[in-house]
């Protein structure tokens, strides 16, 4: 259950729906089952609002109320699984210091120390606006350009043809 709660980042509407699943779903099953959260969490309360029924309905209704400018930046930071630094999302993520200041105050993107990341229920729904804004190609090709770069200024051995990628 422990480990549930850790998977679902904390979020109280993401216990809530799990605890709720558990009358059909073992814990253990559902822990399994959680790597795409947003599919398995849809049974909420009927009397609570419509954006508090499902994981979706509520990253849906908080996505609304994101500028056009901060809708078309949210997902490009979800390519870094593990977070990244500033330097980082200001290249590969095309982030400013203004949009990632906006994504923090909104809770969508956390800073810890010197490096930003989202929680992983965040990434999930941001992931698939990815997908949709058709930059997700290019964000992940950046990401790939960036990743190579630091091996490469790191000296790491390379075991392909720096021409493949290009």
């Amino acid at each position: 259950v422990a480990a549930i709660c850790v998977a679902l980042d904390g979020l109280p509407l993401g216990i809530e729906l799990a605890a709720a699943r558990t009358r059909l779903i073992p814990p253990e099953a559902m822990l399994e089952r959680l790597e795409s959260r947003l599919e398995l969490l849809t049974a909420g309360p009927r009397d609570a609002p419509a954006r508090h029924r499902t994981l979706r309905a509520t990253l849906d209704w908080s996505f609304e109320l994101l500028e056009e400018e901060e809708q078309r930046s949210f997902g490009r930071p979800a390519v870094f699984s593990g977070g990244c630094t500033l330097e980082a999302a200001e290249e590969v993520a095309q982030a400013d210091l203004d949009m990632l200041e906006s994504l923090v105050d909104k809770s969508l993107l956390r800073r810890r120390g010197e490096r930003y990341r989202m929680l992983d229920t965040i990434r999930e729904y941001a992931l698939e606006k990815l997908e949709g804004s058709g930059e997700a190609d290019e964000m992940w090709e950046r990401l790939g350009r960036q990743l190579l770069a630091l091996a490469e200024a790191e000296g790491a051995p390379m075991f392909f043809d720096r021409q493949e990628l290009a």
